[in-house]
């Protein structure tokens, strides 16, 4: 049996014996005294409350105020999971209190020891993310509970292309974070089709009396690795964008624009990339790359980089 294993046989003995000596334990976990000795200092160091007891009935017992079985964590283990925790709260993570709450209750067992170390790791560690909407919590929530139950939704989707948000019904298969935005990937009874919705766009939501069962082979990603781009609702109608430049700037936006990338030569890409983003993004975005590269199309895109360039020029005058 493993270190771990038998360290947290041992704990489960302590539990269901009000008093258990070294050579109880040994005989029966059937590893040495001496190895008993080591995993319960181990067991101490890692916050569990094991009291000695000397004397004739003497021996080893839990503190009577433990309620939980100790998660062993390693070092490295318990910091990475503070870190993960604040890349979620950066992303908007629709359970953030529930998380706080969770992450609170890991560090009660903790040892002197183990909180100093956290603190040092987690002090200096955060994530800044540019977009956080907390209105979208409770769209999340309700969207996260209809796909682990299988209820269809009647929703109101604004596509933010001239047209009057759409009345649709929706089987959520899954929920996505990619690039500062949620999406919603749903069959979608209108177009009787997969689709995907961005959350921040959905402006009314409420259950309906229908349940549905996803397939079992559906998975998030492998959607969105085939689909991305050019099959998503989420997503205005992609504008053609070619750029010439140094090498190592185009590697970039290459990487930048992974999911609109269409072509790729030693020193040109073409991209395929939403209105949206070619409209209010992209002309100040590609402008700080200055003389390092040059929009060859669409010709919109290269006026909107001149006008800001000048705006910029007119305002260090």
């Amino acid at each position: 049996m493993a270190k771990w294993d038998n360290m947290l046989a041992i704990v489960w003995l302590l539990r269901s014996r009000s008093n258990l000596t070294a050579e109880q334990i040994s005989a029966r976990l059937e590893i040495s005294v001496r190895t008993v000795y080591r995993y319960i200092d181990s067991l101490c160091a890692s916050g569990v409350p094991i009291v000695a007891e000397p004397g004739h009935d003497g021996g080893y017992r839990l503190a009577g105020n433990f309620r939980e079985v100790p998660l062993f964590f390693e070092p490295d283990e318990l910091k990475s999971l503070f870190h993960a925790a604040s890349f979620a709260k950066g992303a908007g993570y629709p359970y953030e209190k529930e998380l706080a709450r969770a992450l609170q209750k890991l560090r009660h067992p903790l040892s002197d020891e183990q909180e100093d170390l956290l603190d040092r790791h987690t002090s200096g560690f955060d994530v800044l993310f540019a977009h956080k909407d907390h209105s979208l919590a409770l769209l999340l929530q309700q969207l996260e509970q209809a796909v682990a139950e299988g209820q269809s939704y009647d929703i109101l989707y604004d596509k933010r292309n001239g047209d009057d948000p759409s009345e649709r019904r929706i089987d959520p298969y899954g929920l996505v974070y990619r690039e500062k935005y949620w999406y919603v990937i749903a069959f979608c009874h209108l177009r009787k089709a997969l689709r995907t919705f961005r959350v921040d766009r959905i402006r009314r939501l409420s259950p309906g009396s229908l349940f549905f069962k996803r397939p079992e082979d559906f998975s998030v990603r492998d959607y969105f690795d085939q689909y991305w781009g050019y099959q998503s609702e989420a997503m205005e109608p992609t504008v053609e964008v070619r750029i010439r430049g140094e090498s190592a700037v185009i590697n970039y936006l290459c990487q930048y624009f992974q999911h609109c990338l269409k072509e790729r030569k030693e020193d040109e890409v073409f991209l395929k990339i939403n209105i949206e983003q070619v409209d209010n993004m992209l002309p100040g975005f590609l402008v700080s790359f200055g003389t390092c590269i040059e929009v060859l199309a669409p010709q919109k895109l290269r006026m909107a980089m001149a006008k800001v360039a000048r705006k910029l020029a007119k305002y260090y005058e």
